[in-house]
């Protein structure tokens, strides 16, 4: 970004960010009746103090660690001295008037704390030693390096990032303030540096080379072009050289931005079809290969397609029927299994619903705006919000529904998660609700998906194919030229071990429909993926899409195929360890507690190491390595995962032993629902009890019908019953192969259950019934009851 010296065209401080580096309080006085020094200067004063050469190599932390050699205290007393402050200028304080998002600082002083107190309002500080609050107040300071008004003569050392020692233990990247930073500025209306020197490659870390972000970061430094600093800071955004006092009149000058409506909502996106001045332009083969292919979609490219299928299949049966819902229904689910298209589909349904005249909306969850922007959207008729991922919106569904009763609701989701979250979507959702699904195509359908295969040089399916959009997708990259140009395509990327570590990483995780932000890449990999993946822009931005608060692989099914056709099982097994590891120590937030399930799931394990060798020993690795981390080996649902591994080997008292870990693990953690662990407790059971040799008595025959008493249970709450009807179909088996084994009293008992068990499933819902298939093991379990009247 170039330097600018023009002043700030808009600005929203409530929605922008502050970051104070030690050039800002530069001007204010100390205790000491100073002035506080930025970095350089408090090097030279610690040279000063220790009697040493003025061209002395040594670094601030070395300085500052020799300084406290003999006396903590003496450090802790000079520091105090130097940044515990008495007044601020009159520039410093109109900054710090202004009504800030949040403020980050590297500094030690207390210039914001002082300025709230002069003015009577709580200073809202917080330290990078101090854990993360549940609920973040507006106008947050937060002290990245340490705060003075925390040290002590005791933590003097580690409490400050100063010494070498405590510049490892405080390093931000790796603790939750980084990914609370991350957050902040993804929904920042603009980033703010005042004073701030990239000299600091610490701090420098914290920021991202994400063009996206870059538009939206001003850097305030002093009077005087630094060419240095101009290209230092090139690709984190703009330079203004005015100073603090400069700022602060730019501040006063400067427009602001308006209250929220329609067209300015920042916590929405708008799905309205647009057309720009290539509007009669049809898409061209290339755009539409790479959309194929690397699932590069463009939604304006779409818009211009219509209401032909030049760029896309248009499934127009399929969004008839869903508009038909969104116009007689308060909502609708529509579900697909992965790489169905279904964030296509939800474009083409938003396209129809406008020319209708409804407003159609994607919601941003998580985003700080979203209050204040729903108390906007009250006013205003036929709006539809459209949510593309459930299981980060979950949280903001309720408040939706409050704050926009008469809105219509669009929910995507995976088909897998809709069966198995169906009784969360029965309250979540304004009823009454619709469904539709992607899972099969027409066959007009395939022979417009061939049409549109053919007209860019690429196999079309046969006409009567019968399967779904992912497996025709798959079945293109059979195709020898295909796979040859993608190696050759990503040949590049393979070369250095930070790019291939992204790719790898990020297609995992798509692989699993989960998205990440660019710190979270950068947190396992150690690179920031912008500037890693630069001088590659074009390919990159092919493959991967990325956007202020997320960095994810386009398409799932090129990720999975990519996955299968050129990644090692040892390298896969690296990254799920590595990325499960780095979400466990975020896992007190919704997004990462879902990744480190989704990447330690056995069943999603096996799928992906499928062909690579012998998957159940490259699982057994992974979970051994995973134990090791104290935050993985208390999850109790690792331990599922791991007893699942067991029971496919199969080593079912091994598995039977970790099931049983899996239970202590959750008596450690208060409300912990165990019916995931139930359902495979009973499963392991059966499993164990039909693989005893027959003839003698049945060795955990309670344990089974303590295991079908809970599966009653479970039947009869609408959160856990479609657990439970999946693991019944190991009932007839077990009974086929021990029934004769059974005593008098025994053959009484599981009767009895049984036959309570047939009573829960035929009581279910005609609805539940449709979306789970439980009336077919109904019929099982009322077969296996009767049987023992025989």
């Amino acid at each position: 970004m170039a330097h600018d010296m023009d002043r700030i065209e808009e600005c929203d401080p409530e929605s922008s960010i502050l970051f104070l580096g030690s050039g800002f309080s530069l001007g204010a006085t100390n205790i000491a009746n100073d002035s506080p020094p930025n970095g350089k200067g408090l090097r030279r004063h610690f040279i000063q103090q220790l009697g040493l050469p003025l061209d002395t190599d040594y670094d601030l932390q070395v300085l500052s660690d020799e300084f406290a050699e003999d006396d903590s205290h003496k450090l802790r007393d000079e520091l105090y001295r130097i940044f515990r402050l008495t007044a601020l200028t009159d520039g410093q304080k109109a900054v710090l008037d202004e009504p800030w998002r949040r403020i980050y600082s590297t500094n030690y002083d207390d210039a914001v704390e002082l300025h709230r107190l002069n003015n009577k309002e709580p200073p809202n500080a917080f330290d990078v030693s101090e854990p993360v609050p549940n609920k973040f107040p507006h106008g947050a300071v937060v002290h990245l390096h340490g705060s003075i008004r925390l040290i002590t003569p005791e933590n003097v050392k580690n409490s400050l990032v100063l010494g070498e020692g405590s510049y490892v233990n405080q390093y931000v990247v790796r603790s939750p303030w980084y990914d609370q930073f991350q957050r902040d500025l993804a929904f920042a209306s603009a980033l703010y540096i005042v004073g701030y020197s990239l000299a600091d490659y610490h701090i420098a870390g914290l920021l991202m080379a994400n063009p996206k972000l870059a538009e939206r970061t001003v850097f305030i430094q002093g009077a005087g072009p630094d060419e240095t600093f101009l290209r230092r800071t090139a690709l984190y955004g703009r330079t203004m050289f005015i100073g603090t006092d400069g700022f602060a009149q730019a501040l006063a000058c400067a427009p602001r931005s308006a209250a929220p409506g329609i067209d300015n909502l920042r916590s929405f996106r708008s799905l309205a079809p647009t057309r720009d001045r290539k509007a009669g332009a049809r898409p061209t083969a290339p755009e539409v290969f790479d959309l194929l292919v690397y699932g590069d979609f463009d939604a304006g490219r779409l818009a211009r397609s219509q209401p032909g299928e030049d760029y896309a299949i248009a499934r127009a049966d399929a969004v008839r029927v869903a508009a038909e819902a969104v116009e007689s229904k308060q909502s609708l689910v529509v579900d697909g299994r992965l790489g169905n298209g279904k964030s296509i589909f939800l474009h083409l349904l938003a396209f129809e619903l406008s020319s209708r005249g409804w407003t159609c909306l994607m919601l941003r969850p998580g985003h700080p705006d979203l209050q204040r922007e729903l108390a906007a959207l009250a006013a205003i008729d036929r709006v539809v919000v459209f949510v593309d991922q459930y299981s980060v919106a979950q949280d903001s569904l309720r408040g939706l529904r409050e704050a926009l009763p008469n809105a219509k609701l669009v929910i995507e989701i995976r088909t897998g998660t809709f069966e198995v979250r169906f009784h969360e979507l029965t309250k979540l959702l304004p009823r009454p609700f619709d469904r539709v699904s992607l899972n099969a195509l027409t066959r007009a359908e395939v022979i417009a998906f061939g049409r549109l295969c053919e007209r860019v040089g690429l196999r079309a399916p046969a006409e009567d194919h019968r399967s779904d959009l992912r497996d025709l997708l798959l079945g293109l990259f059979k195709n020898t030229a295909i796979r040859d140009r993608v190696r050759a395509t990503l040949g590049p990327l393979f070369e250095k071990r930070a790019t291939r570590r992204i790719l790898v990483m990020t297609m995992l995780i798509a692989t699993h429909q989960t998205e990440v932000g660019a710190a979270f890449v950068r947190s396992v990999v150690g690179e920031d993926p912008f500037v890693a993946l630069k001088p590659l822009e074009d390919l990159s931005h092919e493959i991967f899409e990325t956007s202020a608060d997320n960095f994810k692989a386009r398409s799932a099914v090129f990720s999975s195929f990519v996955i299968a056709e050129f990644i090692e099982p040892d390298e896969i097994a690296d990254v799920v360890v590595e990325v499960t590891l780095a979400a466990a120590r975020r896992r007190s937030e919704r997004p990462y507690r879902i990744l480190m399930s989704n990447m330690i799931a056995y069943s999603s394990l096996r799928r992906t190491l499928l062909g690579k060798g012998d998957p159940d020993a490259i699982i057994s690795s992974i979970y051994e390595r995973l134990r090791y981390d104290e935050r993985v080996n208390a999850e109790p649902l690792f331990w599922l995962q791991y007893a699942l591994a067991m029971t496919e080997t199969p080593r079912l008292d091994t598995a039977d032993e970790y099931i049983g870990t899996a239970y202590r693990k959750a008596e450690d953690l208060p409300g912990f629902q165990t019916y995931q662990i139930d359902t495979q407790a009973f499963r392991i059971a059966l499993l164990r009890a039909t693989e005893q040799k027959r003839g003698q008595a049945i060795f955990n025959i309670d344990a089974i019908i303590i295991g079908i008493e809970r599966i009653d249970a479970m039947l009869a709450d609408e959160s856990h019953r479609s657990y439970a009807v999946k693991v019944l179909d190991l009932v007839r088996p077990f009974m086929a192969a021990r029934s004769g084994d059974l005593t008098a009293g025994e053959r009484t008992a599981v009767q009895f259950w049984l036959l309570k068990v047939e009573k829960s499933l035929a009581s279910l819902s005609d609805e539940f019934k449709a979306t789970s298939g439980s009336e077919a093991v109904r019929r099982s379990i009322e077969a296996t009851a009767a049987s023992f009247l025989n």
